[in-house]
């Protein structure tokens, strides 16, 4: 693979992870306030983040204060890395590590959102405005309209699987359209370590970033509120069942 194209590949998916964080915040701020993430996320993330990305803090230390500043200081310090990504159009100072680090930065914000807000407003509020939100960040091919080859749900979401397969973020995906449903299956994710975590094992709810996808991409195209209605997980992958209304 070029140096070109690896650049490229990385900077799809920090993109859409970086827009999927975005999307968490947003929607914290909304029914929260401004400091949702210095205030309420930061604190609370610090159980997940030092389970599977203990790198992040300088040693191990029972300190909560000098925790909580360390993980603000490296999610702060991300943060910026994707911002100048984004302004120059390159990915080629991130690594796919660096990648599933954020993929486990959204577990952080999902299980604290969960806590926070509890599983029902997740499910019949948050889902649908993160639906919505990440909209704006996906690739032209996956909401495309002006295309008439790209004007289906079919082609959108064939476009999705295909370009997560074809850059190796999976092994393996397929998409089935089922009434209302679409089922988002993706196996063997290259950003799937963290499903075996205790803190991931742990928890009651869970949403994949591939779904989160599969959502936006729905309600891109029905111009409907959406939401995953299920996410069961393997070591591996996922299966998600998004719903319109």
């Amino acid at each position: 693979m070029s140096v070109t194209n690896k650049a490229e590949k990385v900077l799809d998916a920090v993109f859409i992870y970086g827009g999927i964080l975005d999307a968490y915040e947003a929607v914290g701020t909304e029914l929260i306030g401004e400091n949702v993430v210095s205030d309420y996320v930061i604190p609370k993330m610090v159980y997940y983040v030092r389970e599977f990305l203990p790198e992040v803090f300088s040693e191990i230390s029972t300190d909560q204060d000098k925790l909580i500043s360390e993980l603000e200081t490296w999610l702060n310090e991300f943060r910026g890395k994707i911002e100048r990504a984004r302004e120059i159009g390159t990915g080629r100072d991130f690594t796919m590590e660096e990648i599933w680090e954020l993929r486990a930065a959204i577990f952080g914000y999902e299980s604290v959102f969960i806590d926070i807000l509890g599983e029902t407003a997740i499910k019949n509020y948050v889902f649908k405005r993160i639906a919505d939100i990440i909209s704006a960040y996906l690739p032209d091919s996956f909401i495309y309209e002006g295309d008439t080859t790209l004007t289906t749900l079919d082609a959108k979401l064939d476009s999705f699987i295909t370009t997560i397969q074809s850059k190796k973020f999976v092994e393996f995906a397929k998409y089935k359209i089922k009434d209302e449903n679409v089922i988002i299956t993706a196996n063997r994710c290259a950003f799937s370590k963290i499903h075996d975590s205790e803190a991931y094992r742990n928890a009651n709810v869970r949403f994949c970033p591939w779904g989160m996808i599969g959502s936006a991409i729905l309600a891109s195209h029905r111009g409907k509120e959406t939401n995953i209605k299920s996410c069961l997980f393997t070591t591996k992958g996922s299966v998600s069942t998004i719903i319109s209304k």
